[in-house]
């Protein structure tokens, strides 16, 4: 498998990142949960994430992933596609699929719509890249 290409720095012009959108319900809730380090590996993704994210009041489009959203994704890395549903970290359940919001697939799939890819690098240094297939929201 060829390797993924190099993460320009956060911010770069050539920062391949997405857009994302969150409602001011979630961005409260996750900032309150960064302003608490702790070693969840994807609490530093999460912060960067939620500095850049464009907050929006009221009811945020059905086809964003936010806390509560059930994910259908891709990883590109190791060519599989998942079924998650996005939560606090007190909820995840690996044999429920529910997946926390600090880890690092949480953090990267936050805000996303179907179609956008989104990259990050690993604390070893290893690039992982994903796709969001569909997003669910109840209500």
């Amino acid at each position: 498998m060829p390797a993924s290409p190099p993460v320009p720095p956060l911010g770069s012009k050539r920062d391949p990142r997405p857009p994302i959108t969150v409602c001011a319900e979630d961005y409260d809730a996750l900032a309150a949960l960064v302003a608490h380090p702790s070693a969840a590996p994807g609490q530093a993704l999460l912060a960067v994430e939620l500095e850049r994210a464009a907050v929006v009041e009221g009811a945020l489009a059905a086809n964003r992933v936010r806390l509560g959203s059930q994910v259908d994704y891709h990883d590109l890395d190791r060519d599989r596609t998942r079924t998650i549903r996005l939560c606090l970290p007190h909820e995840a359940s690996i044999d429920e699929h529910r997946v926390s919001v600090t880890a690092p697939v949480g953090a990267a799939l936050l805000g996303l719509k179907p179609g956008q890819r989104f990259s990050w690098a690993e604390a070893g240094g290893r690039v992982r890249s994903i796709k969001v297939l569909a997003v669910r929201n109840e209500g």
